[in-house]
Protein backbone atom coordinates (compact mmCIF):
# COMPACT_ATOMS: atom_id res chain seq x y z
CA UNK A 1 0.00 0.00 0.00
CA UNK A 2 1.45 3.26 -1.13
CA UNK A 3 1.03 6.66 0.43
CA UNK A 4 -0.62 5.06 4.14
CA UNK A 5 -3.95 5.36 2.38
CA UNK A 6 -6.67 3.39 4.19
CA UNK A 7 -10.07 1.86 3.04
CA UNK A 8 -12.00 5.14 1.31
CA UNK A 9 -15.56 5.64 -0.02
CA UNK A 10 -16.29 7.84 -2.89
CA UNK A 11 -19.26 9.07 -4.50
CA UNK A 12 -20.31 10.37 -7.75
CA UNK A 13 -24.47 10.93 -7.72
CA UNK A 14 -26.38 8.39 -6.04
CA UNK A 15 -23.77 5.86 -6.47
CA UNK A 16 -21.07 5.45 -3.98
CA UNK A 17 -17.86 3.20 -3.65
CA UNK A 18 -15.75 1.93 -1.08
CA UNK A 19 -12.40 1.31 -2.30
CA UNK A 20 -10.24 -1.45 0.17
CA UNK A 21 -6.16 -1.49 0.16
CA UNK A 22 -4.29 -4.37 0.78
CA UNK A 23 -3.14 -3.26 4.29
CA UNK A 24 -6.21 -1.75 5.62
CA UNK A 25 -6.93 -3.03 9.09
CA UNK A 26 -10.49 -4.15 9.69
CA UNK A 27 -11.26 -0.78 11.69
CA UNK A 28 -10.73 0.85 8.45
CA UNK A 29 -13.06 -0.81 6.46
CA UNK A 30 -15.77 -0.43 9.01
CA UNK A 31 -15.09 2.94 9.01
CA UNK A 32 -15.33 3.21 5.27
CA UNK A 33 -18.53 1.03 5.16
CA UNK A 34 -19.92 3.62 8.38
CA UNK A 35 -19.36 6.46 6.51
CA UNK A 36 -21.57 5.08 3.69
CA UNK A 37 -25.78 6.73 2.98
CA UNK A 38 -28.09 5.13 4.77
CA UNK A 39 -30.55 3.54 1.76
CA UNK A 40 -28.01 2.13 -0.37
CA UNK A 41 -27.14 -1.50 -1.12
CA UNK A 42 -24.01 -3.46 -2.70
CA UNK A 43 -24.55 -4.01 -6.42
CA UNK A 44 -20.94 -4.61 -7.65
CA UNK A 45 -17.30 -5.48 -6.78
CA UNK A 46 -14.14 -4.96 -8.73
CA UNK A 47 -10.32 -5.83 -8.72
CA UNK A 48 -8.25 -8.60 -7.26
CA UNK A 49 -5.74 -6.44 -4.57
CA UNK A 50 -7.67 -3.07 -4.24
CA UNK A 51 -11.11 -3.83 -3.92
CA UNK A 52 -13.67 -1.67 -5.09
CA UNK A 53 -17.65 -2.24 -3.78
CA UNK A 54 -19.75 -0.28 -5.61
CA UNK A 55 -23.32 0.50 -3.08
CA UNK A 56 -26.29 2.11 -5.36
CA UNK A 57 -29.86 2.91 -4.03
CA UNK A 58 -32.28 0.03 -2.80
CA UNK A 59 -34.71 1.16 -5.61
CA UNK A 60 -32.29 0.65 -8.15
CA UNK A 61 -31.26 -3.03 -6.88
CA UNK A 62 -34.78 -3.96 -6.07
CA UNK A 63 -37.00 -5.36 -8.91
CA UNK A 64 -40.38 -3.93 -9.44
CA UNK A 65 -43.21 -5.48 -7.20
CA UNK A 66 -46.14 -7.39 -9.25
CA UNK A 67 -49.01 -5.05 -10.60
CA UNK A 68 -51.71 -4.51 -7.70
CA UNK A 69 -49.33 -4.99 -4.61
CA UNK A 70 -50.32 -9.11 -5.10
CA UNK A 71 -47.45 -11.37 -3.29
CA UNK A 72 -47.92 -14.10 -5.75
CA UNK A 73 -47.43 -16.72 -2.91
CA UNK A 74 -49.76 -19.01 -1.70
CA UNK A 75 -51.42 -18.24 1.33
Amino acid sequence: MSGGEHARVTAHGDIHAITIFPADRPVDVLDAWAALPDGVGFADAFGDVEVTLVFRPLGDLLPPGPPGGMSGAPD
